[in-house]
């Protein structure tokens, strides 16, 4: 293992120092390498964090570090790196850390969105030209910044954090050579950065989506939402968030190498995509929704193999999670996979097993909407665009085209429904309505402004089997979806 500092010169006195104490880095250590993994903190980042998080005082909680950063702020508030930060509007962390890592890399994404149907949808540089303004401004107000001795963001606390990763990653068996020994793919490398300031809130997943691609994958690890400020001390937070992050990188090469996995799996999307929803998930492409189910079964079984005493972890929070149904299954396939895994070079040689389970996954039938078959790409903070629709959808029955624009779902602003950015749909508004009662989108079309409404007929609708609906269901009601408000009488 090797721990950089933040100048070679030292390179001497860090190896001496560690050996001699193991629990702490010299100072002056900005990142260290373990294995195939970088752990690194930067300042400015830090710091855009909390002029993100203090722009918007509805947010600011009544006691913490964040309301202590506030009140230090004060007379600072007025500054234009806070009128940026609020120009940007909600934000979820994903898209601030994307453009930070990559500020001239184009707003895309990519996906399957039918069988054999593969889409980009591009655009919102009205956005991102708000958040790199933002992230410039932020970098000339720092060094003013600094002065303030804001809590948790001294060079020493930053040292702090960095140590507390590496005893985690040096203590037993290294989570890299974990994942590259389970997976077989031990060509893989990470790069993470250590993002405090910037945990995950209600409009984004508790582990941070953000995951720019590169030759070293690019991982940015945000702290528990709940434990923000101890959050690097666990050793077990982590084993479970950064592990969960490199078996996304197991996940997505899986699919890549082996895309007919997708297809068998296609018949499921329906099933999963409002329960997803539901947890932050945005249902837009399936190759992401499947990618999700298969990065927590991963987890689960990689830190079984190496770290068996958080392993209860991983499952509980899979299997208490409702929008990760497939997990179960999937684990099925991979107790196999761990049993005997000297006949596997790799997870990819296991890859027709987990299709036959792909294919064997019950489902059972309930009441509900019929899917809304549409994607909304967010071109700015207030109205996104019409960009693809099913043929069975819904909305094919209305008068709106694609292209529309859309400023309103439900009479509630997109703004506020959170479609903000190609790369971050937070499509969870979307996807709650329409299965509910009716959806009604306002339309932009010409300089007019329409509205239409998509007439729901509730209908059958396919879940993954949990459980079973029936058994011990009232006689005088019809069993429904989960996602559904309210129960349909006879």
């Amino acid at each position: 293992m090797r721990v950089l500092p933040a100048t070679s010169s030292l390179l001497p006195a860090i190896a001496v120092l560690v050996s001699a104490c193991g629990t702490d880095l010299p100072r002056g250590t900005e990142h260290f390498t373990v294995g195939r993994t970088t752990v690194r903190t930067d300042s400015q980042l830090d710091y855009l964090g909390v002029i993100h998080r203090v722009a918007d005082t509805s947010r600011v909680p009544p006691r913490g570090p964040v309301r202590h950063w506030m009140q230090a702020l004060a007379t600072e508030r007025s500054a234009g790196v806070f009128a940026a930060a609020r120009a940007v509007g909600p934000l979820p962390v994903g898209p601030l850390l994307e453009t930070w890592a990559a500020p001239d890399a184009p707003d895309s994404a990519c996906g399957l969105v039918a069988p054999g149907e593969r889409r980009c949808f591009r655009g919102n540089e009205p956005m991102r030209r708000l958040i790199r303004a933002f992230i410039d401004s932020s970098a000339a107000f720092v060094p003013r910044l600094a002065t303030f001795g804001l809590e948790g963001l001294s060079a020493d606390e930053r040292r702090r954090d960095l140590a507390d990763v590496y005893v985690a990653l040096t203590t037993g068996k290294s989570l890299d050579s974990a994942v590259g020994a389970w997976s077989g793919y031990h060509d893989l490398r990470f790069d993470v950065t250590l993002a405090r300031t910037l945990a995950t809130a209600g409009t984004a997943p508790n582990v941070d989506p953000a995951r720019p691609t590169g030759a070293a994958r690019r991982i940015f690890l945000t702290p528990d939402v709940v434990f923000a400020t101890r959050s690097y001390r666990s050793p077990t937070y982590i084993w479970l968030a950064l592990g969960h992050q490199m078996a996304h990188a197991v996940a997505a090469r899986l699919l890549a190498e082996h895309p007919e996995l997708l297809d068998h799996g296609w018949r499921l999307k329906e099933a999963l995509e409002p329960e997803m929803a539901r947890i932050g998930y945005e249902p837009v492409f399936w190759n992401e929704m499947l990618e999700e189910q298969l990065a927590r079964a991963f987890t689960i079984s990689i830190v079984g193999t190496v770290n068996p005493t958080v392993t209860w972890a991983a499952r509980s929070e899979a299997m208490l999670s409702t929008g990760m149904p497939l997990v179960p299954w999937f684990e099925d396939v991979l107790a196999r996979y761990d049993a005997h895994r000297d006949s596997f070079p790799d997870i990819g040689a296991l890859a027709p097993a987990l299709a036959r389970a792909l294919d064997s996954i019950p489902l059972d039938s309930c009441r509900g909407a019929p899917n809304a078959g549409a994607i909304l790409v967010g071109v700015d903070r207030g109205r996104a665009v019409l960009s693809w629709m099913a043929p069975g959808s819904p909305f094919r029955r209305t008068n709106i085209l694609i292209g529309d624009t859309v400023t309103a779902i439900d009479g509630e602003a997109v703004s506020a429904g959170g479609l903000l950015l190609p790369t971050r749909q937070i499509a969870y508004a979307w996807a709650h309505h329409l299965p509910f009662e009716l959806g009604v989108l306002d339309i932009r079309r010409g300089g007019r402004e329409y509205q239409v409404r998509a007439p729901v007929t509730f209908d059958v609708r396919r879940m993954v089997r949990v459980a079973s609906q029936a058994a011990g269901a009232p006689a005088d009601t019809i069993p429904i979806c989960r996602w559904n408000r309210r129960a349909l009488r006879r």
